[in-house]
């Protein structure tokens, strides 16, 4: 499973001269080329819409229009975020935004504890932006959190509004973005694991070297803690990489692209990343306008990595530990399920377990549609396949479970209940189906293991057919992960 996205940034629209115009038409085709080559699985636009704070036109529009078309891109399926050029500039936020960065000791403190009046004034810089995302996205933007997730069914995306106190030239190292509001924010990706199968995106606006310092490490310190994969940010109107070390040394890749504008500063283009979820794979993919012969093609001129073809290669290690890899699905069907063994396995697993566990009465009679729990929990096609290729052993397990032959009637729900408890333990800690699952596995895996005599990734196969039984048979994967965000 592959997840493909482009990323445009800065096209100050308003901002017109021969050379903008010609590259802004010739993109959509150039866009095109590249739709013919792979599907996109969404855009995300990183901010400086409009140029200089002036009034958002049908123009825009009808250009964003033609670029999601283009892409044959929902817009649900489109990510946006305000720049400093978004911003409705004046005299009396000017002086609020001063007093606040250069007079406090501590400017990330004071704005996270600004009275509502003042703090209004400051996010009513962005009203004519936010009048634009409500007209062109046809819903509000979450102006009183500031800061958002956005979920897909293989990716979660933080929308990083880094324009609070944005108000003039040279503020660079000054900007805050409520570090209160932030951390409310991230704490929706869900707590992240190794072996997680989503991607995780945060964008912004400005780079990561725009924020105060003090700000700029709590943003790193969650990107962390919340497994942020990528970072995408625009301003620089200057394409860049930077694969950044933060506190336990586990790199997250920072992209910058470059602007749909042609000025006298400015390098013109945009990025296209494609990321394998199985593996990790990553490739950011860097587009230039050339401008002497007025036409789009790849660029080579990012960084010692991209200078072979315009691609920038990177792997993202969690998801190259992922559970579902090809790797681990090829050595797993390499070994044929022996039925009588499988229900020595089951017998076994009752009996190692029952000695510290007390079994209940659990009913396996209450079912709910099987599609309608993938649906609700966000299950990837990759899980559903692998559930419908256990189910034919469900039987086995039935058989079991229907004959006291086997285990004795006081064990009868010991395993639904260990799978249950741990189900109920993880659930409101990830986002989809596919991550709760795999740390369903991984526990009971690594809990039981070295108890059988069997090979440990057999025992790993006989583990997730046990879940995949409960999951069909008991009250679990009911709980809708979709309500979070829609």
């Amino acid at each position: 499973m592959k997840v493909r996205y482009l990323q445009i940034s800065d096209l100050h629209f308003q901002f017109l001269n021969y050379d903008t115009e010609v590259m802004r038409d010739k993109l959509i085709n150039y866009l095109m080329e590249l739709k013919s080559k792979g599907e996109f699985n969404f855009l995300l636009v990183t901010g400086d819409i409009g140029h200089r704070g002036d009034n958002y036109n049908v123009d825009i529009k009808d250009y964003l229009y033609k670029i999601i078309e283009g892409l044959n891109l929902s817009k649900k399926d489109v990510h946006l975020i305000p720049g400093n050029h978004d911003i409705t500039r004046n005299q009396p936020r000017s002086l609020i935004i001063n007093q606040i960065v250069k007079d406090c000791k501590n400017p990330s403190e004071e704005i996270e504890n600004l009275q509502e009046d003042t703090y209004n004034l400051l996010l009513n810089g962005q009203k004519q932006f936010f009048d634009f995302y409500k007209d062109f996205m046809g819903i509000e933007y979450p102006k009183d959190d500031l800061h958002f997730v956005s979920h897909s069914d293989n990716c979660n995306i933080l929308l990083m509004n880094t324009c609070l106190v944005s108000h003039k030239k040279g503020e660079e190292g000054e900007l805050l973005i409520n570090r209160r509001k932030f951390y409310k924010a991230i704490k929706n990706m869900g707590q992240g694991s190794k072996g997680v199968s989503s991607l995780n995106v945060a964008i912004g606006h400005h780079t990561l070297d725009c924020l105060n310092q003090i700000d700029r490490k709590a943003i790193m310190a969650h990107f962390e803690d919340y497994n942020i994969d990528i970072y995408m940010a625009g301003h620089v109107h200057d394409p860049s990489y930077n694969i950044t070390s933060n506190q336990s040394d586990n790199p997250f890749l920072e992209l910058v692209s470059g602007a749909i504008t042609a000025d006298e500063y400015a390098v013109p283009g945009f990025l296209v990343v494609e990321v394998d979820l199985k593996n990790g794979d990553t490739e950011a993919n860097y587009h230039i306008w050339n401008k002497a012969h007025q036409y789009w093609t790849t660029n080579n001129q990012v960084g010692r990595k991209t200078r072979q073809d315009g691609k920038l290669s990177y792997t993202i290690e969690r998801l190259k530990n992922n559970n579902f890899n090809e790797k681990e699905v090829l050595e797993e069907e390499s070994e044929i399920i022996d039925e009588d063994e499988f229900k020595q396995f089951i017998v076994d697993f009752h009996e190692k377990n029952a000695v510290n566990k007390t079994t209940g009465q659990t009913t396996l009679e209450n079912r709910v549609e099987l599609e309608k729990k993938f649906y609700d929990m966000k299950c990837g096609e990759t899980f559903k396949n692998k559930f419908e290729s256990y189910s034919k052993y469900f039987g086995v397990i039935n058989q079991i479970m229907e004959s006291t032959s086997y285990v004795s009637a006081d064990k009868k729900d010991l395993i639904a209940e260990i799978v249950i408890d741990k189900y109920l333990e993880f659930h409101n800690h990830y986002s989809n189906g596919d991550e709760i699952f795999i740390k369903i596995l991984s526990e009971i895996h690594e809990e039981n293991w070295e108890l059988f005599p069997y090979s440990k990734a057999l025992t790993k196969k006989y583990v997730r057919i046990l879940i995949c039984w409960c999951i069909y048979e008991c009250e679990i994967f009911n709980d809708n992960k979709r309500n979070l965000i829609e």
